[in-house]
Protein backbone atom coordinates (compact mmCIF):
# COMPACT_ATOMS: atom_id res chain seq x y z
CA UNK A 1 0.00 0.00 0.00
CA UNK A 2 1.41 3.34 -0.54
CA UNK A 3 0.47 7.10 0.68
CA UNK A 4 -0.88 9.92 -1.15
CA UNK A 5 -0.55 13.03 -0.03
CA UNK A 6 -3.12 16.05 -2.32
CA UNK A 7 -1.81 19.59 -2.13
CA UNK A 8 -4.06 22.18 -3.52
CA UNK A 9 -5.27 26.06 -1.67
CA UNK A 10 -8.75 24.62 -2.83
CA UNK A 11 -10.72 22.31 -0.62
CA UNK A 12 -12.97 21.74 -3.73
CA UNK A 13 -10.21 20.46 -5.85
CA UNK A 14 -8.49 18.16 -3.15
CA UNK A 15 -11.71 16.63 -2.22
CA UNK A 16 -12.66 15.87 -5.83
CA UNK A 17 -9.18 14.22 -6.50
CA UNK A 18 -9.32 12.35 -3.31
CA UNK A 19 -12.59 10.73 -4.00
CA UNK A 20 -11.45 9.49 -7.59
CA UNK A 21 -8.31 7.99 -6.14
CA UNK A 22 -10.39 6.34 -2.90
CA UNK A 23 -12.99 5.11 -5.31
CA UNK A 24 -10.86 3.61 -8.28
CA UNK A 25 -7.34 2.47 -6.72
CA UNK A 26 -7.91 2.04 -2.29
CA UNK A 27 -6.75 -1.47 -2.91
CA UNK A 28 -3.05 0.17 -3.89
CA UNK A 29 -3.07 3.63 -2.24
CA UNK A 30 -4.20 5.78 0.44
CA UNK A 31 -4.06 9.42 0.70
CA UNK A 32 -2.71 9.96 3.91
CA UNK A 33 -2.22 14.04 4.38
CA UNK A 34 -4.00 16.86 2.53
CA UNK A 35 -1.97 20.16 2.37
CA UNK A 36 -3.59 23.65 1.42
CA UNK A 37 -0.49 25.22 0.67
CA UNK A 38 3.33 24.63 -0.39
CA UNK A 39 4.86 25.39 3.33
CA UNK A 40 2.46 23.15 4.86
CA UNK A 41 3.00 20.66 2.27
CA UNK A 42 6.82 20.96 3.37
CA UNK A 43 6.04 20.46 6.86
CA UNK A 44 3.49 17.23 6.14
CA UNK A 45 5.95 15.67 3.19
CA UNK A 46 9.01 15.54 6.06
CA UNK A 47 6.45 14.09 8.73
CA UNK A 48 4.21 11.70 6.63
CA UNK A 49 6.89 10.93 4.17
CA UNK A 50 4.06 9.94 0.94
CA UNK A 51 5.42 7.51 -1.97
CA UNK A 52 3.47 10.26 -4.25
CA UNK A 53 2.58 14.04 -4.55
CA UNK A 54 -0.16 15.73 -6.41
CA UNK A 55 1.10 19.38 -6.25
CA UNK A 56 -1.17 22.25 -7.42
CA UNK A 57 1.67 24.94 -8.84
CA UNK A 58 -0.56 28.39 -8.12
CA UNK A 59 -0.46 28.77 -4.41
CA UNK A 60 -0.71 31.58 -1.98
CA UNK A 61 2.94 32.00 -0.14
CA UNK A 62 5.50 28.48 -1.32
CA UNK A 63 4.16 27.91 -4.91
CA UNK A 64 4.11 24.22 -5.96
CA UNK A 65 7.25 24.21 -7.92
CA UNK A 66 9.23 25.59 -5.12
CA UNK A 67 7.35 23.16 -2.62
CA UNK A 68 8.09 20.28 -4.80
CA UNK A 69 12.17 21.34 -4.87
CA UNK A 70 12.37 21.82 -1.19
CA UNK A 71 10.63 18.55 -0.73
CA UNK A 72 12.86 16.97 -3.12
CA UNK A 73 15.96 17.35 -1.26
CA UNK A 74 14.65 15.49 1.83
CA UNK A 75 12.35 12.93 -0.30
CA UNK A 76 14.40 12.22 -3.57
CA UNK A 77 12.74 9.11 -4.55
CA UNK A 78 8.95 10.59 -3.91
CA UNK A 79 6.71 10.68 -7.36
CA UNK A 80 5.40 13.98 -7.72
CA UNK A 81 2.86 14.96 -10.34
CA UNK A 82 2.54 18.82 -10.88
CA UNK A 83 -1.14 19.90 -11.56
CA UNK A 84 -2.03 23.71 -12.79
CA UNK A 85 -4.40 25.83 -14.32
CA UNK A 86 -2.09 27.63 -16.80
CA UNK A 87 -1.15 26.28 -19.95
CA UNK A 88 2.10 27.65 -19.92
CA UNK A 89 5.82 26.20 -21.52
CA UNK A 90 7.91 27.65 -18.50
CA UNK A 91 6.00 26.12 -15.57
CA UNK A 92 6.13 22.31 -17.63
CA UNK A 93 9.67 22.68 -18.31
CA UNK A 94 10.61 23.69 -14.77
CA UNK A 95 8.50 20.38 -13.38
CA UNK A 96 10.41 18.60 -15.84
CA UNK A 97 13.28 19.55 -14.18
CA UNK A 98 12.26 18.42 -11.05
CA UNK A 99 11.82 14.49 -12.33
CA UNK A 100 8.30 15.72 -11.87
CA UNK A 101 6.51 12.45 -13.33
CA UNK A 102 3.92 14.55 -15.34
CA UNK A 103 2.01 17.91 -15.70
CA UNK A 104 -1.38 17.89 -16.19
CA UNK A 105 -3.72 20.80 -16.57
CA UNK A 106 -6.79 21.59 -14.86
CA UNK A 107 -9.48 20.72 -15.20
CA UNK A 108 -7.63 16.62 -14.52
CA UNK A 109 -9.51 14.14 -16.07
CA UNK A 110 -10.56 10.90 -14.18
CA UNK A 111 -8.68 8.71 -16.79
CA UNK A 112 -5.54 11.00 -17.02
CA UNK A 113 -4.91 11.18 -13.26
CA UNK A 114 -5.51 7.63 -12.79
CA UNK A 115 -3.48 6.28 -16.08
CA UNK A 116 -0.39 8.55 -14.07
CA UNK A 117 -1.20 7.09 -10.76
CA UNK A 118 -0.84 3.88 -12.27
CA UNK A 119 2.33 4.56 -13.91
CA UNK A 120 3.48 5.74 -10.46
CA UNK A 121 2.26 3.14 -9.13
CA UNK A 122 4.19 0.50 -11.44
CA UNK A 123 7.66 2.50 -10.78
CA UNK A 124 6.90 2.63 -7.29
CA UNK A 125 6.23 -1.15 -7.63
CA UNK A 126 9.67 -1.86 -9.44
CA UNK A 127 11.54 0.70 -7.11
CA UNK A 128 10.68 -1.32 -4.50
CA UNK A 129 11.45 -4.52 -5.83
CA UNK A 130 15.20 -3.32 -7.09
CA UNK A 131 15.59 -2.04 -3.70
CA UNK A 132 14.61 -5.42 -1.89
CA UNK A 133 16.60 -7.41 -4.62
CA UNK A 134 19.75 -4.85 -3.54
CA UNK A 135 19.41 -5.17 0.19
CA UNK A 136 18.96 -8.78 -0.53
CA UNK A 137 21.95 -8.78 -2.43
CA UNK A 138 23.56 -6.55 0.13
CA UNK A 139 22.52 -9.39 2.95
CA UNK A 140 24.37 -12.31 0.84
CA UNK A 141 27.46 -10.15 0.12
CA UNK A 142 27.57 -9.41 4.26
CA UNK A 143 27.56 -13.41 4.54
CA UNK A 144 30.20 -14.28 2.00
CA UNK A 145 32.31 -11.48 2.92
CA UNK A 146 35.03 -13.49 4.87
CA UNK A 147 34.72 -16.57 1.89
CA UNK A 148 35.08 -13.45 -0.44
CA UNK A 149 38.42 -12.30 1.71
CA UNK A 150 39.83 -15.48 1.88
CA UNK A 151 40.00 -16.26 -1.78
CA UNK A 152 40.94 -12.49 -2.36
CA UNK A 153 44.09 -13.61 -0.09
CA UNK A 154 44.57 -16.90 -2.28
CA UNK A 155 44.52 -14.88 -5.15
CA UNK A 156 47.28 -12.65 -3.52
CA UNK A 157 49.60 -15.33 -2.76
CA UNK A 158 49.06 -17.53 -6.08
CA UNK A 159 50.27 -13.66 -7.72
CA UNK A 160 47.39 -13.67 -9.59
CA UNK A 161 46.01 -9.84 -9.07
CA UNK A 162 49.07 -7.95 -11.30
CA UNK A 163 48.09 -4.70 -10.34
CA UNK A 164 48.46 -2.78 -7.29
CA UNK A 165 45.83 -0.63 -7.63
CA UNK A 166 43.54 -3.26 -7.99
CA UNK A 167 44.59 -4.84 -5.34
CA UNK A 168 44.26 -1.60 -2.86
CA UNK A 169 40.53 -1.36 -4.69
CA UNK A 170 39.56 -4.74 -3.68
CA UNK A 171 41.21 -4.74 -0.28
CA UNK A 172 39.49 -1.20 0.69
CA UNK A 173 35.70 -2.88 -0.94
CA UNK A 174 36.86 -5.93 1.50
CA UNK A 175 37.52 -3.81 4.73
CA UNK A 176 41.23 -4.45 4.79
CA UNK A 177 42.73 -1.40 6.16
CA UNK A 178 46.21 -2.91 6.39
CA UNK A 179 47.69 -5.23 3.31
CA UNK A 180 50.19 -8.10 4.41
CA UNK A 181 53.63 -7.71 4.12
CA UNK A 182 55.19 -10.94 5.06
CA UNK A 183 54.30 -14.29 4.77
CA UNK A 184 55.02 -17.25 7.46
CA UNK A 185 53.71 -20.96 6.64
CA UNK A 186 53.03 -23.56 9.45
CA UNK A 187 53.59 -27.24 8.79
CA UNK A 188 52.47 -29.94 11.14
CA UNK A 189 55.17 -32.07 11.67
CA UNK A 190 54.84 -35.46 10.42
CA UNK A 191 51.19 -34.78 9.93
CA UNK A 192 50.48 -38.13 7.31
CA UNK A 193 52.67 -40.46 9.58
CA UNK A 194 50.39 -38.99 12.51
CA UNK A 195 46.93 -39.81 10.68
CA UNK A 196 47.38 -42.87 8.33
CA UNK A 197 45.79 -45.10 10.60
CA UNK A 198 43.26 -42.13 12.03
CA UNK A 199 39.45 -41.78 11.42
CA UNK A 200 39.02 -38.96 9.02
CA UNK A 201 37.01 -37.14 11.61
CA UNK A 202 40.33 -37.25 13.78
CA UNK A 203 41.92 -36.12 11.16
CA UNK A 204 39.93 -33.39 10.98
CA UNK A 205 39.90 -32.83 14.89
CA UNK A 206 43.37 -32.60 15.09
CA UNK A 207 43.96 -29.84 11.92
CA UNK A 208 40.92 -27.93 13.65
CA UNK A 209 42.85 -28.04 17.25
CA UNK A 210 46.11 -26.78 15.41
CA UNK A 211 44.16 -24.09 13.38
CA UNK A 212 42.24 -22.98 16.57
CA UNK A 213 45.29 -22.46 18.69
CA UNK A 214 47.36 -20.52 15.46
CA UNK A 215 44.10 -18.49 14.99
CA UNK A 216 44.11 -17.76 19.01
CA UNK A 217 48.11 -16.57 18.81
CA UNK A 218 48.10 -14.64 15.93
CA UNK A 219 44.98 -12.60 17.21
CA UNK A 220 46.97 -11.24 19.47
CA UNK A 221 49.50 -9.49 16.66
CA UNK A 222 48.14 -6.62 15.40
CA UNK A 223 47.75 -6.62 11.62
CA UNK A 224 48.11 -10.58 11.53
CA UNK A 225 45.38 -12.65 9.71
CA UNK A 226 45.33 -16.78 9.70
CA UNK A 227 44.03 -18.46 6.79
CA UNK A 228 44.19 -22.86 5.95
CA UNK A 229 46.22 -23.47 3.07
CA UNK A 230 46.82 -27.16 2.14
CA UNK A 231 45.88 -30.20 4.14
CA UNK A 232 48.89 -29.88 6.45
CA UNK A 233 49.61 -26.03 6.22
CA UNK A 234 48.83 -22.39 7.67
CA UNK A 235 49.56 -19.17 6.18
CA UNK A 236 49.79 -16.21 8.94
CA UNK A 237 49.65 -13.23 6.89
CA UNK A 238 51.31 -9.86 9.38
CA UNK A 239 51.32 -6.39 8.17
CA UNK A 240 52.92 -3.12 9.62
CA UNK A 241 52.12 -1.09 12.03
CA UNK A 242 52.30 2.31 11.47
CA UNK A 243 54.80 2.79 9.10
CA UNK A 244 56.75 -0.24 10.59
CA UNK A 245 60.04 -0.92 9.29
CA UNK A 246 60.89 -3.66 7.13
CA UNK A 247 63.70 -4.72 9.49
CA UNK A 248 61.81 -4.44 12.47
CA UNK A 249 58.29 -6.50 11.02
CA UNK A 250 60.82 -9.23 10.25
CA UNK A 251 61.61 -9.81 13.83
CA UNK A 252 57.98 -9.70 14.88
CA UNK A 253 57.02 -12.18 12.20
CA UNK A 254 59.96 -14.18 14.21
CA UNK A 255 58.95 -13.52 17.01
CA UNK A 256 55.35 -14.71 16.69
CA UNK A 257 56.38 -18.01 14.88
CA UNK A 258 58.32 -18.92 17.55
CA UNK A 259 55.08 -18.16 20.15
CA UNK A 260 53.29 -20.59 18.00
CA UNK A 261 55.74 -22.74 17.68
CA UNK A 262 56.03 -22.89 21.53
CA UNK A 263 52.10 -22.88 22.45
CA UNK A 264 51.77 -26.02 19.91
CA UNK A 265 54.58 -27.85 21.06
CA UNK A 266 53.12 -27.20 25.03
CA UNK A 267 49.67 -27.78 24.33
CA UNK A 268 48.63 -30.85 25.96
CA UNK A 269 46.07 -31.64 23.73
CA UNK A 270 47.73 -31.27 20.11
CA UNK A 271 50.45 -34.12 20.57
CA UNK A 272 52.55 -32.87 17.41
CA UNK A 273 54.83 -29.81 16.80
CA UNK A 274 55.04 -27.88 13.99
CA UNK A 275 57.68 -26.35 11.64
CA UNK A 276 57.09 -22.42 10.78
CA UNK A 277 58.75 -20.90 7.29
CA UNK A 278 59.15 -17.16 6.74
CA UNK A 279 59.78 -15.31 3.39
CA UNK A 280 60.97 -12.04 3.09
CA UNK A 281 59.39 -8.21 3.97
CA UNK A 282 57.40 -6.78 0.41
CA UNK A 283 56.20 -3.21 1.18
CA UNK A 284 54.52 -3.39 -3.02
CA UNK A 285 51.12 -5.28 -2.27
CA UNK A 286 52.00 -6.84 -5.79
CA UNK A 287 54.78 -9.09 -4.20
CA UNK A 288 53.38 -10.74 -1.50
CA UNK A 289 53.17 -13.92 -3.46
CA UNK A 290 57.08 -14.11 -3.30
CA UNK A 291 57.14 -13.83 0.53
CA UNK A 292 54.33 -16.60 0.12
CA UNK A 293 56.90 -19.09 -2.06
CA UNK A 294 60.07 -18.12 -0.16
CA UNK A 295 58.14 -19.13 2.99
CA UNK A 296 57.43 -22.76 1.17
CA UNK A 297 60.84 -22.80 -0.42
CA UNK A 298 62.25 -22.12 3.78
CA UNK A 299 59.67 -24.92 5.11
CA UNK A 300 61.55 -27.72 2.26
CA UNK A 301 64.78 -27.26 5.30
CA UNK A 302 62.87 -29.37 7.75
CA UNK A 303 64.01 -32.30 5.81
CA UNK A 304 67.46 -31.56 7.78
CA UNK A 305 65.86 -31.13 11.55
CA UNK A 306 63.47 -33.14 13.23
CA UNK A 307 60.92 -30.44 12.68
CA UNK A 308 59.51 -28.16 15.44
CA UNK A 309 61.57 -25.23 14.37
CA UNK A 310 61.51 -21.35 12.65
CA UNK A 311 63.09 -21.26 9.37
CA UNK A 312 63.60 -18.06 7.53
CA UNK A 313 64.14 -17.86 4.13
CA UNK A 314 67.32 -15.56 4.45
CA UNK A 315 69.02 -17.94 6.72
CA UNK A 316 68.78 -21.03 4.11
CA UNK A 317 69.08 -18.92 0.80
CA UNK A 318 72.48 -18.93 0.30
CA UNK A 319 72.46 -23.15 -0.17
CA UNK A 320 69.00 -22.72 -1.88
CA UNK A 321 70.22 -23.01 -5.39
CA UNK A 322 72.83 -25.77 -5.62
CA UNK A 323 73.21 -29.09 -4.53
CA UNK A 324 76.93 -30.38 -4.30
CA UNK A 325 78.82 -32.81 -7.13
CA UNK A 326 76.60 -36.58 -7.38
CA UNK A 327 78.18 -39.24 -6.94
CA UNK A 328 78.00 -40.77 -10.46
CA UNK A 329 80.43 -43.17 -9.88
CA UNK A 330 78.33 -44.71 -6.86
CA UNK A 331 75.59 -44.32 -9.37
CA UNK A 332 77.12 -46.54 -11.78
CA UNK A 333 77.94 -49.53 -9.50
CA UNK A 334 74.76 -49.27 -8.14
CA UNK A 335 72.65 -49.58 -11.88
CA UNK A 336 74.99 -52.76 -12.85
CA UNK A 337 74.56 -54.81 -8.93
CA UNK A 338 70.62 -53.72 -9.85
CA UNK A 339 70.25 -54.72 -13.66
CA UNK A 340 71.77 -58.27 -12.35
CA UNK A 341 69.35 -58.52 -9.67
CA UNK A 342 72.08 -58.74 -6.69
CA UNK A 343 70.41 -57.04 -4.00
CA UNK A 344 73.21 -57.80 -1.14
CA UNK A 345 75.41 -55.52 -3.68
CA UNK A 346 73.19 -52.98 -5.04
CA UNK A 347 71.92 -52.02 -1.66
CA UNK A 348 75.53 -51.62 -0.17
CA UNK A 349 75.90 -48.94 -3.36
CA UNK A 350 72.84 -47.52 -2.49
CA UNK A 351 73.71 -47.45 0.92
CA UNK A 352 77.53 -45.63 0.16
CA UNK A 353 75.43 -43.49 -2.48
CA UNK A 354 72.76 -42.07 -0.02
CA UNK A 355 75.30 -41.57 2.60
CA UNK A 356 76.93 -38.95 0.23
CA UNK A 357 73.80 -37.23 -0.93
CA UNK A 358 72.88 -37.10 2.83
CA UNK A 359 75.40 -36.08 4.84
CA UNK A 360 75.51 -32.65 3.18
CA UNK A 361 72.83 -30.35 5.42
CA UNK A 362 73.40 -27.27 3.03
CA UNK A 363 72.12 -29.44 0.20
CA UNK A 364 68.76 -27.92 -1.55
CA UNK A 365 65.99 -30.35 -0.31
CA UNK A 366 64.35 -29.94 -3.06
CA UNK A 367 66.97 -30.53 -6.00
CA UNK A 368 68.32 -33.38 -3.34
CA UNK A 369 64.38 -35.04 -3.64
CA UNK A 370 64.58 -34.25 -7.34
CA UNK A 371 67.95 -36.11 -7.98
CA UNK A 372 66.25 -39.37 -6.16
CA UNK A 373 63.38 -39.17 -7.66
CA UNK A 374 65.32 -39.44 -11.26
CA UNK A 375 67.88 -42.17 -9.71
CA UNK A 376 64.27 -44.40 -9.10
CA UNK A 377 63.14 -43.53 -12.27
CA UNK A 378 66.30 -44.85 -13.86
CA UNK A 379 65.79 -47.70 -11.92
CA UNK A 380 62.49 -48.54 -13.30
CA UNK A 381 63.73 -48.19 -16.38
CA UNK A 382 66.62 -50.48 -15.78
CA UNK A 383 64.52 -53.42 -14.06
CA UNK A 384 61.65 -53.42 -16.77
CA UNK A 385 64.87 -53.75 -19.30
CA UNK A 386 65.65 -56.68 -16.92
CA UNK A 387 62.13 -58.26 -16.93
CA UNK A 388 60.36 -56.56 -14.83
CA UNK A 389 56.66 -56.40 -15.29
CA UNK A 390 56.11 -53.03 -16.42
CA UNK A 391 52.61 -52.63 -15.29
CA UNK A 392 53.77 -53.33 -11.93
CA UNK A 393 56.57 -50.75 -12.43
CA UNK A 394 54.69 -48.41 -13.58
CA UNK A 395 51.72 -48.79 -10.45
CA UNK A 396 54.64 -48.19 -8.19
CA UNK A 397 56.10 -45.14 -10.18
CA UNK A 398 51.95 -43.55 -10.39
CA UNK A 399 52.76 -42.04 -6.83
CA UNK A 400 56.78 -42.29 -5.90
CA UNK A 401 56.44 -38.59 -6.63
CA UNK A 402 54.20 -37.74 -4.03
CA UNK A 403 55.28 -40.02 -1.55
CA UNK A 404 58.92 -38.75 -2.03
CA UNK A 405 57.50 -34.71 -1.73
CA UNK A 406 55.97 -35.96 1.48
CA UNK A 407 59.22 -37.40 3.37
CA UNK A 408 60.02 -34.35 5.96
CA UNK A 409 63.03 -35.83 7.77
CA UNK A 410 66.35 -37.87 6.47
CA UNK A 411 66.07 -40.76 8.02
CA UNK A 412 62.38 -41.32 6.97
CA UNK A 413 63.90 -40.57 3.16
CA UNK A 414 66.73 -43.02 3.07
CA UNK A 415 64.40 -45.22 4.92
CA UNK A 416 62.13 -44.93 2.08
CA UNK A 417 64.54 -44.89 -0.74
CA UNK A 418 65.72 -48.09 0.10
CA UNK A 419 62.37 -49.67 0.35
CA UNK A 420 61.56 -48.39 -3.20
CA UNK A 421 65.01 -49.81 -4.50
CA UNK A 422 64.35 -53.60 -2.90
CA UNK A 423 60.95 -53.41 -4.50
CA UNK A 424 62.37 -52.87 -7.83
CA UNK A 425 65.02 -55.67 -7.12
CA UNK A 426 62.14 -57.85 -5.82
CA UNK A 427 60.33 -57.59 -9.24
CA UNK A 428 63.39 -58.46 -11.21
CA UNK A 429 64.24 -61.40 -9.24
CA UNK A 430 60.55 -62.87 -9.48
CA UNK A 431 60.43 -62.07 -12.93
CA UNK A 432 63.51 -63.87 -13.59
CA UNK A 433 62.17 -66.47 -11.29
CA UNK A 434 59.71 -67.15 -13.77
CA UNK A 435 61.72 -66.36 -16.51
CA UNK A 436 63.72 -69.26 -15.27
CA UNK A 437 60.87 -71.58 -14.95
CA UNK A 438 59.50 -71.31 -18.41
CA UNK A 439 63.26 -72.52 -19.85
CA UNK A 440 63.33 -75.00 -17.51
CA UNK A 441 60.01 -76.47 -18.42
CA UNK A 442 61.20 -75.89 -22.08
CA UNK A 443 64.66 -77.46 -21.55
CA UNK A 444 63.17 -80.59 -19.71
CA UNK A 445 60.47 -81.17 -22.27
CA UNK A 446 63.83 -81.22 -25.02
CA UNK A 447 65.30 -83.47 -22.63
CA UNK A 448 62.32 -85.66 -22.86
CA UNK A 449 62.17 -85.81 -26.29
CA UNK A 450 65.47 -86.28 -27.50
CA UNK A 451 67.04 -88.56 -24.69
CA UNK A 452 67.53 -91.55 -27.52
CA UNK A 453 70.06 -89.28 -29.40
CA UNK A 454 73.77 -88.54 -28.17
CA UNK A 455 72.02 -85.20 -26.84
CA UNK A 456 74.92 -82.62 -25.36
CA UNK A 457 74.45 -79.58 -23.17
CA UNK A 458 75.62 -77.26 -25.90
CA UNK A 459 72.58 -78.86 -28.09
CA UNK A 460 69.84 -78.40 -25.42
CA UNK A 461 71.18 -74.20 -25.07
CA UNK A 462 71.19 -74.05 -28.48
CA UNK A 463 67.30 -75.11 -28.39
CA UNK A 464 66.09 -72.56 -26.13
CA UNK A 465 68.61 -69.46 -27.13
CA UNK A 466 71.01 -69.18 -24.27
CA UNK A 467 74.50 -69.92 -23.56
CA UNK A 468 75.38 -73.12 -22.12
CA UNK A 469 77.28 -72.02 -19.26
CA UNK A 470 74.01 -69.68 -18.45
CA UNK A 471 71.83 -72.62 -18.91
CA UNK A 472 73.92 -75.18 -16.80
CA UNK A 473 74.33 -72.74 -14.00
CA UNK A 474 70.01 -71.83 -13.77
CA UNK A 475 69.68 -76.17 -14.38
CA UNK A 476 71.93 -77.14 -11.25
CA UNK A 477 70.22 -74.08 -9.50
CA UNK A 478 66.89 -75.22 -10.36
CA UNK A 479 67.21 -79.00 -10.44
CA UNK A 480 69.53 -79.52 -7.48
CA UNK A 481 71.74 -81.93 -10.28
CA UNK A 482 73.53 -81.13 -13.09
CA UNK A 483 72.82 -81.53 -16.35
CA UNK A 484 74.52 -84.97 -17.58
CA UNK A 485 72.99 -86.38 -14.27
CA UNK A 486 69.74 -85.25 -15.11
CA UNK A 487 69.80 -86.65 -18.22
CA UNK A 488 71.19 -89.94 -16.99
CA UNK A 489 68.19 -90.63 -14.78
CA UNK A 490 65.85 -89.84 -17.27
CA UNK A 491 67.50 -92.37 -19.64
CA UNK A 492 67.65 -95.21 -16.88
CA UNK A 493 64.03 -94.13 -16.09
CA UNK A 494 63.22 -95.09 -19.32
CA UNK A 495 65.64 -98.16 -19.56
CA UNK A 496 63.27 -99.44 -16.83
CA UNK A 497 60.34 -98.90 -18.73
CA UNK A 498 61.48 -101.16 -21.55
CA UNK A 499 63.16 -103.81 -19.63
CA UNK A 500 59.87 -104.28 -17.88
CA UNK A 501 57.39 -103.79 -20.79
CA UNK A 502 59.23 -105.02 -23.53
CA UNK A 503 61.43 -107.96 -25.22
CA UNK A 504 64.25 -106.13 -27.03
CA UNK A 505 67.39 -107.20 -26.19
CA UNK A 506 69.52 -104.94 -23.95
CA UNK A 507 71.94 -103.97 -26.34
CA UNK A 508 68.72 -102.66 -28.31
CA UNK A 509 67.37 -100.87 -25.20
CA UNK A 510 70.59 -99.06 -24.48
CA UNK A 511 70.69 -97.99 -28.12
CA UNK A 512 66.67 -97.00 -27.49
CA UNK A 513 67.65 -94.72 -24.56
CA UNK A 514 71.02 -93.33 -25.83
CA UNK A 515 73.59 -95.62 -25.28
CA UNK A 516 76.11 -96.98 -28.29
CA UNK A 517 78.02 -99.18 -25.86
CA UNK A 518 75.84 -101.45 -24.50
CA UNK A 519 78.36 -102.85 -21.92
CA UNK A 520 79.03 -98.83 -20.92
CA UNK A 521 74.85 -99.00 -20.79
CA UNK A 522 75.21 -102.10 -18.03
CA UNK A 523 78.39 -100.50 -15.90
CA UNK A 524 76.06 -97.04 -15.31
CA UNK A 525 72.86 -99.23 -14.99
CA UNK A 526 74.32 -101.14 -12.11
CA UNK A 527 75.80 -98.33 -10.32
CA UNK A 528 72.44 -96.32 -10.37
CA UNK A 529 70.31 -99.08 -9.53
CA UNK A 530 72.20 -101.48 -7.88
CA UNK A 531 71.50 -104.04 -10.37
CA UNK A 532 72.43 -105.17 -13.89
CA UNK A 533 69.66 -104.73 -16.48
CA UNK A 534 69.42 -108.78 -16.87
CA UNK A 535 69.08 -108.87 -13.35
CA UNK A 536 66.62 -106.01 -12.83
CA UNK A 537 64.40 -108.07 -16.00
CA UNK A 538 64.47 -111.07 -14.12
CA UNK A 539 63.34 -109.71 -10.02
CA UNK A 540 60.49 -108.05 -12.10
CA UNK A 541 59.53 -110.85 -13.83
Amino acid sequence: MYSVMIVDDEALERKGWRMILERYRSDQIRVAVEAKNGKEAVELAWKTRPDIILMDVKMPGLDGIMASKAIKKFLPEVKIIIISAYDDFAYAHEAMQLRAVNYLLKPVQRGDMLDIIDRQLQELENERKRKAEEEELREALQRMMPYIKIGFIFELLAGNVKSAAEIRERAEFLGIKQLPQVILVANIDNFVQLTRNKKEIERQVLKHKIFEKITAVSREWPQSLCIPLQEDKYGILLGPQDGEHPEKLRRRAERLAETIRREIENDPFIHTTVTIGIGRTYREVDNLHLSYKEALRALEYKLYTDGNQVIHIDDVLPYDERIHTYPYTLEKELISSFRIGDRECALQWLEELLSELLSKTNNNPVLLKTRLLQLLLVLSRQAIESGADPEEVGRQDFTCAQELQSKENLNELRKWVVAKVEQLIRLIQESRSQRQENIMKKVVNYIHQHYHRDLTLEEVAEAVHFSPCYLSRIFKQMQKVNFIDYLTRVRLEKAKMLLKASNYSISSIARKVGYQDPKYFSTLFKKHVGCTPSEYRQNIA
